[in-house]
């Protein structure tokens, strides 16, 4: 006796479907994000700029001995703590602590006499960046003072960020003030 045997092959198919566009573009956007997270590179939209100024009843001069006396007096300067550590010409590098937890931070502030102005970045710390203050002359012996922020608050968790900018932007202009009060003496 024969036995016939039939080997029936199925076929078996399968369709994919296409991932809605949004889909793509959330996972893209989370993996440039972690990515630059895990890199520390800011990227411009992130930076958070605060801008501050006041007019104060004194000269130029007078106010910029006050602003560029950074040894002496950090009141104005917005750190609890202040330690130079290397002075070379018109360049201070200084350990501070900032905020309200005594975060560490180092900074290096450049001073320009002839233009009236500093330039302090903030390396190291949860929050890098920079700030510029400067003076302008203003009529019946009066100056400006514009204090003006670019800072990378990605070291502050997302959810205090908003915090971080209001808590700048109130110390900026308390500083300013300690600034008028100073130069009314």
């Amino acid at each position: 006796m024969i036995t016939k045997t039939i080997t029936i092959y199925s076929k078996v198919v399968s369709k994919r479907m296409p991932l809605p566009s949004s889909i793509i573009i959330g996972v893209a956007l989370l993996v440039v994000v972690s990515i630059s997270i895990i890199n520390g590179v800011p990227s411009a939209a992130a930076l958070e700029q605060i801008h501050a100024s006041h007019d104060v009843s004194a000269p130029v001069d007078r106010v910029w001995n006050i602003i560029s006396n950074l040894g002496n007096d950090t009141t104005w300067n917005q750190a609890n703590t202040l330690k130079i550590i290397q002075k070379t010409g018109n360049e201070i590098q200084a350990d501070t602590t900032v905020g309200p937890f005594n975060a560490k931070s180092h900074e290096i502030t450049i001073l320009h006499p002839t233009k009236q102005s500093m330039v302090t970045n903030i390396t190291e710390g949860p929050i890098t960046g920079s700030r510029i203050v400067t003076l302008s002359p203003l009529s019946g012996n009066k100056t400006k003072i514009d204090a003006s922020w670019s800072v990378d608050m990605s070291g502050v968790p997302f959810f205090g960020r908003s915090f971080a900018k209001d808590g700048f932007t109130k110390a900026t202009e308390a500083a300013l003030n300690k600034i008028a009060q100073a130069v009314g003496k």
